[in-house]
């Protein structure tokens, strides 16, 4: 058994997955096993995996299962002690895992770790900040941190952070086992997007730990605009203008069903914070999105799913609810 076990979910990845899986076999810490799952890529993505790789295993579905989906299998099918998803548009330093498992030995209750991902630009590393983990504010909107700031080692210090990006994160699989519902980690309900805010929310009321391990530099080639923490409506507009209807409509529809599932127990406190956000989205959406509109029957017929949700995720809470308010910026 190795002691990190590597998922990689692919689809239609082709531009990226070669110089991903090169930078994955360079690195410093040989204990690690690698699970392939396809997504039914319709381009050339296994094709040149077999080609370059033809010793590795590739799961191939005939259809994209999601993130979710997919993820699950990998993380049931495998036993590291660690699990480390690794998105087909990264490239890793060398060492990216051995830091970072250094220093997850060292925080028994760290249920999720990530390093400091800048951004690849046109197959080019950046100094511009992807992700240092997640911060939420009280109205339940979510960022990664340090998202669009050029990297000054501002966020050098390893500090614990509200959870982690579903970019390149490694889970405690102890941790994950803990606080899966109906033999799922990540929400398939989801599908893709929002998924790792979810997680991010359910470790922390069961009482696990996330931290920032900046040492470990990752770059990602993210393929849509990451929301900064000062943006102005109409910034936030534009950005998300820039977005595939897929990503937007995902997002919405699964930030109230996060809504739903997460939000505490003193929601009466953020009742108008959150009100307030989402209200300026509907309107948005209602003038300029007005496909995504049908996610509001959606949300309602599963509302009573989700509420079932909810109770589990209390029933199983080890921590005091003003321990989740205190990550509220």
């Amino acid at each position: 058994m190795s002691k990190v076990s590597v998922n990689l979910v692919t689809w239609n990845g082709a531009n990226y997955i070669i110089g991903c899986l090169e930078s994955l076999f360079a690195q410093t810490y040989p204990d690690f096993s690698l699970m392939i799952i396809d997504n039914g890529s319709t381009d050339e993505t296994v094709e040149l995996i077999n080609e370059k790789y033809p010793h590795l295993r590739i799961v191939k579905h005939r259809d994209n299962l999601g993130f979710a989906k997919a993820h699950n299998q990998a993380i049931h099918w495998t036993d590291g002690e660690y699990v480390l998803l690794l998105n087909q548009d990264i490239i890793l330093e060398p060492n990216f895992i051995e830091k970072l498992v250094q220093f997850a030995d060292t925080q028994e209750k760290g249920g999720a770790f990530t390093g400091k991902i800048l951004r690849l630009q046109d197959s080019q590393k950046t100094k511009y900040i992807d992700s240092l983990g997640l911060k939420i504010f009280k109205n339940h909107r979510t960022i990664d941190l340090g998202a669009g700031e050029l990297d000054e080692s501002q966020y050098d210090a390893v500090e614990e952070v509200f959870g982690v990006s579903g970019a390149i994160p490694l889970y405690r699989r102890s941790a994950l086992q803990a606080v899966q519902m109906d033999k799922q980690f990540f929400d398939e309900d989801f599908f893709s997007y929002k998924e790792d805010v979810d997680l991010a929310y359910r470790l922390r009321y069961a009482g696990w730990k996330a931290f920032k391990v900046p040492i470990s530099i990752a770059y990602h080639d993210r393929t849509i605009a990451v929301p900064q923490k000062d943006m102005s409506k109409i910034q936030l507009a534009k950005a998300r203008r820039g977005r595939s209807k897929f990503a937007n409509y995902y997002s919405y529809r699964n930030h109230w069903f996060f809504l739903i599932k997460e939000l505490p127990s003193t929601k009466l406190k953020y009742l108008f914070p959150v009100l307030r956000f989402e209200l300026l989205k509907f309107f948005y959406i209602l003038f300029l999105e007005t496909s995504n509109l049908k996610t509001i029957k959606e949300v309602w017929n599963k509302r009573k799913h989700f509420q079932a949700k909810r109770k589990i995720i209390k029933e199983k809470q080890k921590i005091k609810t003003e321990e989740i308010d205190s990550w509220f910026a």
